[in-house]
């Protein structure tokens, strides 16, 4: 598959290929990613925190919260200065590893991989610009993050460190809420045909060209 030279800035149309309809623009749905969001990460919450409390015990999370239960809920309060620390650290380690990951899966597959950040969406990228990309490939890499990260982190909860376990739920809670947007694209290319590209032209540009045949 041919490599681009251009910089990830260049905004390009690419030429159809032969075999494909002309492209339609793929764009995200804020409010769906929202919903998504809203949706995914209170089930995480509630597995990975189970996970946690039974890894760890009342005790060895007392030594970094205190809990106070009532009749109607139940409030914490740090007891360690390490949590900050954990916290940070978890959240800047899972987005690295994150993309890491997606940008591991793509140059695996072929392609040439740009990383950045659009300051506007506070969001990371790895992305192949200006190459076209199978269908197929970009499931496999919108799924990887995901799944890879989760194996990752999941062990870490039962370490002997309350403080690594809960920065290791603080990483799966990240990375959950972060994938939205690959369950988005997953959701999407599920019901593209077979065959179908998709081509990023810059950090707001991407078109899909459906192939001639995978449509009626």
């Amino acid at each position: 598959m041919p490599l681009s030279e251009h910089e990830p800035s260049d905004t390009l149309v690419p030429t159809t290929p032969a075999g494909y309809r002309e492209p339609t623009e793929f764009r995200y749905s804020l409010p769906i990613l929202l919903g998504i969001v809203l949706v995914v990460l209170p089930v995480a919450a509630l597995v990975f925190g189970s996970l946690l409390w039974q890894a760890q015990g009342a005790e060895r999370l007392a030594t970094i919260f205190e809990f106070q239960e009532t009749p109607t809920s139940v409030s914490f309060t740090i007891r360690s200065s390490g949590v900050a620390v954990a916290l940070v650290a978890s959240i800047g380690i899972t987005t690295v590893l994150h993309e890491f990951v997606h940008g591991l899966v793509y140059r695996l597959r072929g392609y040439r991989v740009s990383y950045g950040m659009v300051p506007q969406l506070g969001a990371f990228y790895a992305c192949p610009f200006h190459q076209f990309q199978k269908r197929e490939d970009n499931l496999v890499v919108g799924a990887a993050p995901l799944c890879v990260l989760t194996l990752l982190f999941v062990p870490l909860l039962f370490a002997p460190s309350p403080l690594l376990a809960f920065g290791a739920f603080i990483g799966l809670l990240f990375n959950t809420a972060g994938a939205a947007g690959d369950l988005y694209l997953i959701a999407r290319l599920l019901r593209m045909p077979a065959g179908t590209l998709l081509y990023d032209s810059d950090t707001r540009n991407s078109y899909v060209f459906y192939p001639e045949s995978g449509l009626s």
